[in-house]
């Protein structure tokens, strides 16, 4: 297990969810310093754009079988899901030559019917410092809802690349953020699973993120370090 961060302002409380009890919140503050505890110094922290990653692999494999990926796209879903992890923690890190002690946040949206299938891939894949990071809430505003996940992993990147060496690993360029970060201007909140290899069960915690104008306007204008597989390279490691 890997701890999100500190804080410089704000508070953070540590919760796990039960089926008994109700959500403990967490809460990321405005001007946060967040630090993850990288022993060994050539890990870093890798934000995921999981449905954009996802999304890519998913179009080629169907391509390399002749099949219309759109055609399809609404099917086999949960099977292409463990296959693209099983991919992920192999063949794709080693391509793109991420260290295996690295920490990795996967950011989503809300997919229906996937709560039991996220928890057996981040059972089988234990081994690795991960986290989902899952924004659940719909937005009567099609622009946030369409975008809210992308603007997770900018805002993620821009909170954690101050105290840590961060990657994003997306091709998307969020060339259109300017239309849609600036609205974000109210409370997140975002649920967090992650495995806790000393209890050996799975955590999950809710995530408060309080945003601010002046955050906004630093996220629009971030630059990223970026590491990742090209869609048109995918049948090199598929």
């Amino acid at each position: 297990m890997f701890k999100i961060g500190s804080f410089t302002d704000g508070t953070f409380t540590e919760g796990t969810f039960t089926d008994k009890g109700t959500l403990p919140s967490n809460t990321f503050g405005k001007g946060i310093a967040n630090k993850v505890d990288v022993s060994n110094n050539d890990s870093k922290v890798y934000i995921v754009d999981f449905l954009n990653i996802f999304s890519d692999f998913r179009e080629i494999k169907y391509k390399k079988e002749n099949i219309d990926f759109h055609s399809v796209k609404h099917n086999n879903k949960e099977k292409d899901t463990y296959d693209f992890f099983n991919l992920f923690f192999t063949k794709y890190i080693d391509y793109v030559k991420i260290n295996k002690s690295s920490y990795f946040y996967f950011v989503m949206k809300k997919l229906h019917n996937y709560e039991v299938i996220l928890d057996n891939i981040i059972k089988t894949h234990k081994n690795f410092n991960m986290k989902f990071m899952i924004i659940e809430d719909k937005f009567k505003n099609e622009l946030l809802d369409k975008n809210k996940d992308d603007f997770l992993c900018q805002y993620f990147f821009y909170i954690l690349q101050k105290t840590n060496d961060c990657v994003l690993i997306s091709n998307d360029k969020y060339r259109d953020k300017g239309n849609y970060i600036k609205l974000f201007n109210f409370d997140i909140f975002v649920r967090v699973v992650n495995f806790d290899n000393k209890k050996n069960i799975i955590e999950k915690s809710i995530l408060k993120i309080k945003l601010s104008d002046n955050i906004s306007n630093l996220i629009i204008f971030q630059k990223f370090n970026r590491c990742t597989i090209p869609k048109r390279d995918l049948n090199i490691i598929l």
